[in-house]
């Protein structure tokens, strides 16, 4: 898990960089910039989606372990110790909260130019602290 939110920092961090670099080249041919954007942008977004797929998996696995604990009885209290380090299920809804927000960043349109430098939210820091 940290592995793809450091993955997905890193990849959010430069797109925002080739971003500025679009904005800066706005005098001057962007071809070369806007090109750069394009890669990066296509970097983040994989990065995302290895992300929120490491999320899925974990909630499904949390889920479906749940689930047989309920079915075996095991939930009311048994004796049994859980296969998986305790998990805290709030931290876990924030993190596919998040996930789901740089998603949803992502698939709308771009804003302005100029908004690319007053942007300073890096969301991606946000997950690190969740320990799953």
């Amino acid at each position: 898990m940290d592995g793809a939110i450091e993955a997905m920092s890193s990849e959010y961090q430069a797109f925002v960089a080739a971003a500025v670099e679009v904005v800066e080249s706005s005098g001057g041919p962007p071809g070369r910039a806007l090109e750069e954007l394009k890669q990066r942008w296509q970097l983040f977004m994989a990065a995302c989606d290895e992300a929120e797929e490491v999320v899925e998996l974990a909630r499904r696995r949390i889920t479906a372990e749940h689930v047989m604990d309920v079915a075996s009885g095991m939930a009311l209290g048994g004796p049994a110790a859980p296969p998986l380090p305790p998990i805290s299920a709030p931290r876990l809804e924030r993190a596919v909260q998040a996930v789901n927000s740089l998603a949803v960043d992502l698939r709308s349109p771009p804003a302005a130019h100029k908004n690319f430098k007053k942007h300073k939210l890096i969301p991606c820091q946000n997950l690190k602290s969740l320990k799953l």
